[in-house]
């Protein structure tokens, strides 16, 4: 489990770019992951699973066309390349299951409590 929140470097024109830009940070940190577990001798042989709670963001990183999202273009390809050559396996997981919003996000009272129980802080 990896999460972060931090501030884009630039203002997103649309959420669908604000969570692309995440998508490609996640790719990121996932490339630099393997990188470092490969350098320690474990190989990484399987795909590594990026969840994303955004169906747009998702068919867009396997979609061939980039419609009107050209603003965006290099982080598109950027990770369609990692998506092709099988290093990441994009999925999609429901807001209510995305356990990291915890961190990030208000969440009603009864998800809080799920979330807690599912990190193991309670």
């Amino acid at each position: 489990l990896s999460w972060k929140s931090k501030k884009q470097a630039v203002a997103s024109r649309s959420l669908a770019e604000a969570e692309y830009s995440a998508m490609t940070q996640g790719t990121c940190e996932l490339l630099w992951l393997r990188f470092s577990l490969s350098e320690l001798g474990f190989l990484v042989q399987k795909s590594s699973e990026l969840f994303c709670d955004n169906k747009s963001v998702l068919m867009l990183a396997s979609d061939s066309v980039l419609h009107e999202r050209k603003h965006i273009e290099i982080d598109v390809h950027f990770v369609r390349e990692k998506v092709r050559s099988s290093v990441i396996v994009p999925s999609f997981v429901p807001s209510s299951k995305q356990t990291a919003d915890v961190f990030t996000k208000f969440v009603g009272p009864s998800l809080l409590q799920s979330f807690v129980i599912k990190l193991g802080f309670s």
